[in-house]
């Protein structure tokens, strides 16, 4: 009889070497199916990605905004690719990413908003949409009679005529009252931006002087002319309405004028309201 250790010795370990090579093979072979999965699947996301990129659209956009809204645009997807958005007013691309933000809009803020989304694997997708923004209406704070001024120190008014025109003088518009000679007349200058616009309603400012500043379009100049002293008035507040029929209205509360002739200073307050003919 042969030993235990004889047959130990006679024993050959190559029988492990056809499992061996059935693991390996099944090992590559899911290796292979793996990697056809995966390129199927890189092959198939470009055409995906371009497919929703050609469907992006701007969202977020409101009919009209007042002065002072926050504007927020964004888009109905995000697929990858470059976003770049450009505005009317703007020189350079106010955006990169998908979403445009702006905290308090001015009226700079109004035009058309451009997007471009682009992708090296696809065709560039564009899409616009254009955004008014307006003066918020206000309620005046006061309600003087209808074309009348009344002064704290000079002769208060009635007016006879008022003009709404171009004054070639300053190339801007005038909305003028006028009652009769020896009486105070009173002009309304508007900022340069309205020229060939229809003021909106709303509050406006009142300027030191006729150069109007550019970041604020609802500004206007307000002065009078008594005894050829010529009064100005004082940085304040007016406002602005229309009449059922459409016709432009200014109103104003206790505005602080001053004025001389080279020596002591007049000052006088003043409370009316103007209606455009």
């Amino acid at each position: 009889m042969r030993s235990h250790t004889a047959f130990a010795e006679n024993r050959q370990p190559v029988s492990r070497l056809p499992f061996n090579l059935y693991t390996m093979q099944k090992n590559i072979l899911i290796l292979a199916t793996a990697g056809l999965l995966l390129s199927a699947f890189v092959c198939k996301k470009p055409a995906n990605t371009c497919e929703e990129l050609q469907q992006v659209k701007i969202t977020g956009a409101k009919s009209s905004y007042y002065t002072g809204d926050t504007i927020h645009l964004g888009t109905s997807a995000t697929p990858d690719g470059f976003y770049s958005w450009h505005q009317t007013n703007a020189l350079n691309e106010i955006s990169t990413s998908p979403e445009v933000f702006i905290q308090s809009c001015t009226k700079y803020d109004e035009g058309w908003y451009y997007l471009a989304l682009s992708n090296p694997d696809c065709t560039s997708r564009y899409d616009s949409v254009y955004l008014t923004v307006k003066n918020r209406p206000v309620t005046p704070a006061c309600s003087p009679t209808n074309n009348s001024v009344s002064f704290s120190s000079i002769p208060s008014i009635s007016f006879s005529s008022t003009t709404w025109a171009m004054d070639p003088s300053w190339n801007c518009r005038n909305l003028r009252g006028y009652q009769a000679m020896g009486y105070p007349d009173i002009n309304i200058y508007f900022n340069t931006y309205w020229n060939t616009r229809e003021p909106e309603d709303g509050e406006y400012s009142v300027a030191s002087t006729l150069t109007f500043p550019d970041n604020n379009l609802y500004t206007v100049f307000f002065a009078s002319t008594y005894s050829s002293i010529y009064f100005q008035a004082h940085p304040g507040k007016l406002y602005i309405t229309h009449t059922t029929n459409g016709k432009l209205q200014v109103t104003f509360c206790n505005l602080t004028f001053s004025g001389s002739l080279g020596g002591p200073s007049y000052t006088t307050t003043a409370t009316g309201k103007l209606t455009a003919p």
